[in-house]
């Protein structure tokens, strides 16, 4: 297990643009590209979602409960896929028109060992967090049209 936080991300929306980019289903599967998705939602704060996607170079599948605090963040427990077992809290920080994104958590792998884990944890919540920024800065483009 390896502990890992991860701050200095930055979204060019306000925090409620994030929370409704988040709160958005399938604006954000689009965003991520992800396929055989399925999502489970006993409350509006919580639920299970499940993916596939390219990981480490093989389409792989995940699966993670989480439960929302808005505004300040989501935790998360993997329950499928590389990094399961792993418990993280990704939470926001508003800066104005701009939202900081942290993440903090205890990271564990059936198929990486520690001293990897790391780099794949990085890889991973990189290609998220792009993916997130790209499509925000797409809906605020698009609002600004109107």
């Amino acid at each position: 297990m390896v502990f890992l936080r991860d701050e200095g991300s930055v979204f060019d929306a306000p925090v409620e643009a994030v929370w409704a980019f988040l709160g958005d289903p399938e604006a954000h599967t689009r965003a991520h590209a992800h396929s055989e998705v399925s999502r489970e939602r006993p409350s509006p704060e919580t639920g299970t979602y499940a993916w596939l996607q390219p990981f480490e170079g093989a389409s792989t599948r995940f699966r993670m409960r989480w439960h929302s605090y808005d505004p300040l963040g989501i935790a998360y427990e993997v329950l499928e896929g590389p990094f399961q077992g792993s418990r993280f809290f990704l939470f926001y920080t508003p800066l104005g028109a701009r939202t900081a994104v942290s993440i903090v958590g205890e990271f564990l792998s059936p198929t990486l060992d520690d001293a990897h884990l790391p780099a794949a944890v990085e890889r991973f919540f990189t290609q998220e967090f792009d993916q997130d920024r790209a499509a925000l800065d797409a809906r605020r483009r698009g609002a600004g049209r109107k």
